[in-house]
């Protein structure tokens, strides 16, 4: 049998049929590719997008978790058989060893000068915490009793904390601790206030002509002077804490981590003292003004800082 000759030429007809064919399978086939490209595409910026969402998620989840776990908080410590006790009332109908006082959760700049300077008696002359208006807005301010609950008269140590600093926070907070040991008379107790050293808009030390550093005003930058003859409203002041002018500083944070850290004091069985703690972001400290033009926004002053701050009490027997 003859075979078929597959060589033969072809006709032009059939070769143009073929070339439509060929053609008509290109075009197909670049259309098949550029769908399954496009879906490639969509693909691709679908996962990106759901990946910037789970991002922003877990950092917004960080944020207001350490919002959350950044309340301002209360402790006492107990040694041996000595026994402290806490209470936001002076009968201690509640005793307790750790009180959390809630801290707004954007706390903005303001000032002693003219504002807190009016409501710190307000502040102090409670006996419950201060729940007066701008205590959940702009500053964090707490009145409460320590007792010496024991059977025993006991020595003990204050201690504040500065346990979580974010982009120099502590360069233009405030801690003013107020203690109150003698309720029986019209004083309204001890007062002071501490802070960093004084630093410019960068957050670098400021230095005396000796090389040491500069105690940092109260209130900067301003004509403020609370005290006559280191006596004001009622309030008593360590001496040490003005300059010959008359300006309030602040006491040094203790270091280490520590804003203050105190010596040994006497509490004897049954006594209670009064204590109430104000926190504020001093706003005319450079850190808060921020005059620095040489900084971009995300650099600039403390804006998105985060500070962390506890108190703590610990007690020994005086036989310990």
């Amino acid at each position: 049998m003859a075979k078929s000759n597959n060589n033969a030429e072809k006709t032009p007809e059939q070769k143009l049929q073929e070339q439509i064919k060929a053609d008509q399978a290109y075009v197909i086939k670049n259309k098949r590719i550029r769908r399954q490209t496009r879906r490639r595409a969509i693909i691709i910026i679908l996962l990106v997008f759901l990946l910037i969402i789970a991002l922003l998620t877990s950092a917004t989840y960080a944020i207001m978790r350490f919002v959350d776990e950044s309340n301002f908080r209360v402790t006492v410590t107990q040694t041996g058989t000595s026994w402290l006790s806490l209470s936001k009332d002076p009968t201690f109908a509640q005793p307790k060893s750790v009180l959390d006082i809630t801290a707004p959760k954007n706390m903005d700049n303001c000032t002693l000068c003219g504002y807190l300077d009016e409501k710190l008696t307000e502040m102090v002359s409670t006996d419950d915490s201060f729940s007066g208006s701008g205590s959940d807005v702009i500053y964090i301010v707490s009145t409460f009793y320590l007792k010496n609950a024991g059977d025993y008269d006991v020595t003990y140590n204050e201690k504040i904390t500065l346990e979580r600093v974010m982009r120099g926070m502590d360069k233009a907070v405030r801690v003013v601790l107020i203690k109150d040991d003698n309720l029986e008379d019209d004083s309204y107790g001890s007062i002071v206030a501490y802070g960093a050293y004084a630093s410019d808009e960068n957050g670098d030390n400021l230095l005396d002509a000796d090389g040491n550093p500069i105690r940092e005003e109260v209130v900067p930058d301003v004509d403020y002077i609370p005290a006559v003859n280191n006596s004001y409203k009622g309030f008593t002041f360590d001496e040490t804490d003005f300059d010959e002018n008359g300006v309030w500083l602040c006491k040094p944070f203790a270091g280490d981590g520590y804003i203050h850290n105190s010596e040994l004091f006497p509490l004897k069985c049954g006594e209670i003292i009064k204590y109430t703690v104000l926190i504020w972001l001093e706003g005319q400290d450079p850190q808060c003004v921020g005059n620095n033009d040489s900084l971009v926004d995300a650099e600039r002053g403390i804006l998105g800082g985060q500070v962390k701050i506890s108190v703590e009490f610990t007690a020994s027997t005086t036989s310990d």
